[in-house]
């Protein structure tokens, strides 16, 4: 009962954790409104095997499947768009874009995206 416990807690774990959230404006040389928002996730580190004891086939299997965001496509596509969820939310808050904006650069680091835009 405990093995099952242990094994639905680190499935319930979320693949990454946000680290911070950052709002830049500026204006351009017409006077327009631009925006850059970085949006950065810590770095996990990668499970550990115990090389004394004796591996089974399910303690291979479960480390090779872990996910790290630094490797997975899945998962900076879910940052993405969790990163435009958020902008837009920010940029409602500042009310800073008043009718629309356009989203034309996305940037991406190792543990990072940026989207670069301007408003309409």
């Amino acid at each position: 009962m405990v093995f099952l416990f242990g094994c639905t807690s680190s499935i319930n774990e979320p693949p990454y954790e946000i680290n911070q959230k950052q709002f830049y404006d500026a204006l351009d040389e017409q006077g327009n409104k631009l925006f850059a928002y970085v949006v950065s996730v810590k770095a996990k580190t990668r499970e550990q095997i115990n090389l004394n004891k004796k591996l089974t086939r399910s303690d291979i299997e479960r480390f090779a499947e872990q996910e790290h965001f630094e490797e997975s496509t899945v998962l900076k596509l879910q940052l993405e768009d969790q990163a435009v969820e958020f902008l837009s939310k920010e940029l409602a808050q500042r009310n800073y874009c008043e009718d629309k904006y356009k989203i034309n650069e996305v940037l991406w680091r190792d543990l990072s995206v940026q989207l670069r835009g301007r408003c309409l």
